[in-house]
């Protein structure tokens, strides 16, 4: 389901996930019926591209009428809004507007496949309320092995796969990541991931 007040816009994003052999396309609406239309058909995905200076009171809307949608949000300036605020009221991933409709099916598709949280990440300039010298004494926090953790929470790796490639035990991986949750002050997987991607820790080889 694709969410825009622009008519051009979800049509050509439709007509891209068309293509897709994952993907079936029940409509596209504008914004202001999203949260009714998505209480009537429970997509699997939403696609919304917001239009407002607070989209918080839309994603809650969504998320209570329609709580197992995953939900991706467009962004025409992704730095003007809190990206670890959006990833904690449950976004799937943030896309900005800029991208190509085919860029943004594959995120997509690594989104629902993957299970992947896609989301921008920003240089210095950013200005979040999570400021960029608090998130760096936080990481300065962390062991030599749990940024070794974070980087592969931050491509994606389940527990499993951090075993595997760091030739560890799952259980010492579940320890690993329960103390960089309280070391970061996040409480969910999704929040430290969007933090190791925005940081860049995902670049990590």
């Amino acid at each position: 389901m694709i969410s825009s007040n622009s008519v051009e816009w979800r049509e050509s994003l439709a007509a891209a996930f068309k293509k897709s052999s994952i993907f079936r396309v029940l409509g596209t609406f504008p914004t202001t019926d999203i949260i009714e239309i998505a209480s009537n058909n429970y997509p699997d995905v939403i696609i919304l591209e917001v239009n407002t200076d607070d989209p918080l009171p839309v994603i809650s809307g969504i998320n209570v009428k329609s709580p197992f949608s995953q939900l991706v949000i467009i962004l025409h300036d992704p730095s003007n809004y809190d990206m670890f605020e959006l990833v904690r009221s449950g976004i799937k991933g943030c896309l900005p507007v800029r991208l190509l409709p085919k860029q943004i099916v594959y995120a997509v598709e690594l989104i629902v496949d993957a299970g992947v949280l896609c989301i921008p990440r920003f240089g210095q300039e950013y200005n979040g309320k999570r400021g960029t010298t608090e998130t760096s004494l936080l990481l300065s926090s962390l062991t030599r092995r749990e940024l070794d953790v974070l980087s592969l929470l931050g491509r994606g790796h389940t527990n499993q796969e951090i075993a595997s490639d760091l030739y560890i035990s799952e259980s010492t991986v579940k320890s690993h990541l329960r103390s960089i949750f309280r070391k970061l002050g996040v409480k969910k997987r999704h929040e430290a991931q969007a933090i190791a991607l925005q940081e860049g820790l995902s670049d990590s080889k």
